[in-house]
């Protein structure tokens, strides 16, 4: 009789470990878990990036991009990828979210000389603070980043997302 009772606070802890080795991804995608660089993105991020998404799409004219994804990494690590050469000391390891956007913008609300076009590009790229969701960095290309986004961490498509 001890034997059988002894066996069964063992069988609960076996069983309570594979019940959490099977949630603890899903926990952690939806926001339970990590937000380390290079976790995924916590889906209770995705509203309010997907937001800043739209509008930054909206706000320079392409209100529909092709593809929008989204990977957190830190601050040093997103500026090799969206602002090649940039730097901003002392935020290296600041936790942030890179929103990288295909489509054909024209920063028009980019500060330009008298007379020149504004700025266009295929590739936006966006740099939110992951604490804040405040924007802290953005750049415009015509060419695909330097560093690929998806190398910085696993990739969340907002759109766009073909296999």
């Amino acid at each position: 009789m001890d034997t059988a009772m002894s066996a069964r606070p063992r069988v609960r802890t076996a069983a309570a470990l594979a019940c959490l080795a099977v949630l603890a991804p899903a926990m952690m995608t939806a926001g339970c878990g990590s937000s380390r660089p290079g976790a995924a993105v916590p889906a209770s991020a995705i509203p309010s990036l997907a937001a800043i998404a739209r509008r930054a799409a909206k706000a320079n004219d392409d209100p529909v991009p092709a593809q929008v994804t989204v990977v957190l990494t830190t601050h040093q690590k997103a500026l090799t990828s969206a602002t090649p050469g940039d730097t901003v000391p002392g935020t290296g390891g600041v936790r942030v979210y890179l929103l990288t956007m295909v489509g054909r913008f024209t920063a028009g609300g980019a500060s330009i000389p008298s007379g020149a076009t504004a700025p266009t590009g295929r590739y936006l790229s966006i740099v939110v603070d992951a604490k804040t969701f405040r924007v802290m960095d953005l750049g415009l290309s015509h060419r695909p980043p330097p560093v690929s986004p998806a190398s910085l961490g696993p990739l969340t498509y907002l759109t766009g997302h073909r296999p």
